[in-house]
């Protein structure tokens, strides 16, 4: 038993009255107990060991995690304890906009789990000689429609959508085949470095024959350093009539059909390249002396072109192969249809149809020209008529207008009123390192004011556990404010430092500021 002298007892009732003169030390052992009568006063005139001030940072962090489950069970709004304010971020009452920057409030689809991260938007500056733009929904689209080279630039590095279409080849001559269409690219994810020219170049469409083969269509592109340049090649030119087998269409981005035979050789079509268009389709096998001749249809982006049909005086002009839709400028236009085959004049021939900016066929002379900026082949013509047209082709760039990127956060509360002037505060948040792992102290950091944010003391946030995966509950207790001007408008202000996309990103979950 420890033994604590007594210098002043009551003489009445036997009570010490002090314990201890000046000077002296007084200890309690480990595992002593000290009872203080109840209504008793406790005066610490000298110096006391083994009487540690209690430390209640645990208590405090243990507080703010009860107040965050009620928040998320009640779906509240940001609410106040005594001497305390807990904010969830179910909705946006409890920051403040006006002194936050990059604030991105998040709903993850998972009742009240809401958060803040940093985003930040940029509309990039373009300088360009496109011949027509225009905007759909979020996006912004770019087309080159006149023949020859262009330019393009943006300052900021971003992901494109293009096409690139090659001018159509012309038909030919004379119960001919129609010209193939030019060929055709389209992809997404095309990133263009900012600062970089890049230059599209538009094909010109072949020209229909007055004599014998069509005029196989011109080459598109996009080229610029950093990328892989983008060629689509030009439609290859309708055959022509010829009985020796020499009428054949000429090969490109899709092929040209096959010009008509009368008894002779069959004309062969074109060959397309690959993952641009198909081959066109061939003269009508077999066909007797004295039969029609016809041409066949030139191929398309989607589909060969068809064979030239039929004997007798019932034969048929082939389809020009089928091209495709595209929406890219928000408006759904087809591109690089085969351009139709002619056939003979007679009252049973048929011309070939085409779709998707083909030329059709004729039967009374002159082929009907591919579609301007399509791509399309021209129709194959019948008697001493030219074949039609190949359509020019055309470059198309798309791109998000404003782009989104994770950014620095500045998260500042709104005011709550302390009753008053505080010395101290307190502060806790749950994060999650949804990428990297945030440096505490140098990639976030907290700070507390009493008056409106005038004025902030940094805390020094440590680890105080984890609520989930890669998700931590940070804090700071006892946060020494007095330097600050006196005031009871308390707020606080949590920073992100640092933060890149898919590298570092850190997101705020809870708060809870608390004062004394």
């Amino acid at each position: 038993m420890s033994k604590i002298e007594v210098d002043k007892i009551d003489p009445q009732s036997g009570t010490a009255l002090e314990v201890g003169s000046s000077g002296d030390t007084i200890t309690v052992p480990s595992g002593a107990n000290l009872t203080i009568a109840s209504g008793a006063t406790v005066t610490n005139s000298g110096t006391a060991t083994g009487f540690p001030e209690y430390d209640d940072d645990v208590l405090q962090s243990n507080v703010a995690m009860l107040g965050f489950k009620v928040a998320v069970n009640g779906s509240l709004t940001r609410y106040n304890l005594v001497d305390q304010a807990i904010d969830e971020f179910y909705d946006t009452s409890g920051v403040d906009a006006s002194a936050s920057t990059n604030e991105n409030r998040v709903d993850t689809g998972s009742g009240a789990n809401f958060y803040y991260d940093g985003e930040a938007t940029t509309t990039p500056t373009v300088t360009e000689d496109a011949d027509s733009s225009g905007v759909d929904g979020d996006y912004t689209w770019y087309k080159w429609t006149g023949t020859g080279a262009g330019s393009y630039n943006t300052n900021t590095t971003q992901d494109h959508e293009y096409l690139v279409v090659a001018g159509g080849g012309g038909g030919g001559k004379s119960y001919s085949g129609g010209g193939g269409a030019g060929g055709y690219k389209t992809a997404t994810g095309l990133s263009l470095t900012g600062g970089t020219t890049y230059t599209p170049t538009v094909g010109g469409g072949g020209a229909g024959s007055t004599s014998t083969t069509g005029t196989s269509g011109t080459d598109s592109s996009l080229a610029g350093t950093g990328i892989v340049t983008v060629t689509s090649t030009g439609g290859g030119g309708g055959g022509y009539y010829n009985d020796s087998g020499i009428g054949d269409g000429l090969a490109g981005g899709s092929g040209g059909g096959g010009g008509g035979t009368n008894g002779g050789a069959d004309n062969d079509g074109g060959t397309g390249v690959g993952g641009q268009g198909y081959a066109g389709g061939k003269s009508g096998s077999g066909a007797g002396s004295g039969d029609q001749p016809s041409g066949a249809g030139g191929g398309g982006q989607s589909a060969v072109g068809s064979d030239a049909s039929g004997s007798g005086t019932a034969t048929s002009g082939g389809a020009g192969g089928a091209g495709v839709n595209s929406s890219i400028t928000g408006a759904t236009v087809g591109y690089a249809g085969g351009g139709a085959g002619g056939c003979s004049s007679g009252s049973s021939g048929t011309a070939g149809t085409a779709t998707h900016g083909g030329g059709a066929g004729s039967k009374s002379g002159v082929g009907t020209a591919g579609t301007v900026n399509t791509g399309g082949g021209g129709g194959g013509s019948t008697g001493g008529g030219n074949g039609g047209d190949g359509g020019a082709g055309i470059v198309v760039l798309r791109r998000l207008t404003s782009t989104t990127a994770i950014a620095d956060l500045t998260l500042q509360s709104t005011d709550v009123t302390a009753g008053t002037a505080p010395s101290y505060g307190e502060f806790v948040t749950l994060i999650e390192n949804a990428y990297g792992t945030a440096t505490l102290n140098t990639d976030i950091k907290g700070y507390i004011s009493r008056d409106s944010g005038t004025t902030f003391t940094q805390g020094t946030l440590v680890d105080e556990g984890t609520w989930g995966t890669n998700k931590k509950v940070l804090g700071f207790h006892d946060l020494d404010i007095s330097g600050q001007p006196s005031g009871t408008s308390m707020c606080y202000k949590i920073t992100t430092h640092n933060q890149s996309a898919s590298s570092k990103e850190t997101r705020i979950y809870a708060t809870s500021i608390g004062w004394r």
